[in-house]
């Protein structure tokens, strides 16, 4: 009795899937709908310079010029609200023998000093880079030489520029 009991729940149980299986048919169709939420908002503005210049070394003489390098800079903009940029430089020390200049610019430890003055540029990485010249005149030890450079970027509206 028991077996039999099994058995036929067996049977019901499959024609019961059974019926329900069949009761879909390809003329039935379903709906949905699905709602997309996104924002785009104002991103950063920032400067990247590189970390370190080294000039190498030369001998000591009334004028150590040590010729110019390149330094590369990237300013990235994601805010979407800017038309262009300023990049201004200054000497973090004071050193009497050290005359070093970005572009044209000579750099002293008290004023900043504009090196850079692009009016447009695009949203993302922006990348350039600024001439260095490094010399020194009246040193009178040998010695290892370091100098800091303080940079700045200020950022442009659409209405700070001209058209």
């Amino acid at each position: 009795m028991n077996k039999l009991m099994k058995t036929g729940s067996v049977i019901c149980g499959g024609m019961m899937a059974f019926s329900f299986v069949s009761s879909v048919s390809a003329a039935d169709k379903t709906n949905g709908e699905t709602t997309v939420n996104s924002e785009i908002t104002q991103g950063e503005v920032t400067l990247a310079v590189d970390a370190e210049t080294n000039f190498g070394s030369k001998e000591l003489a009334p004028i150590v010029d040590f010729g110019e390098k390149d330094i590369i800079f990237k300013v990235t903009d994601y805010s979407g609200t800017t038309n262009g940029y300023t990049i201004t430089a200054k000497l973090g020390d004071a050193d009497t023998t050290r005359s070093l200049r970005i572009g044209t610019s000579e750099l002293s430890n008290t004023d900043a000093t504009e090196v850079v003055a692009e009016a447009t540029h695009d949203v993302g990485e922006n990348e350039g880079s600024v001439k260095a010249a490094l010399k020194y005149t009246g040193a009178t030890e040998t010695r290892a030489f370091t100098s800091v450079i303080n940079w700045e970027l200020t950022k442009a509206s659409t209405t700070d520029i001209a058209e």
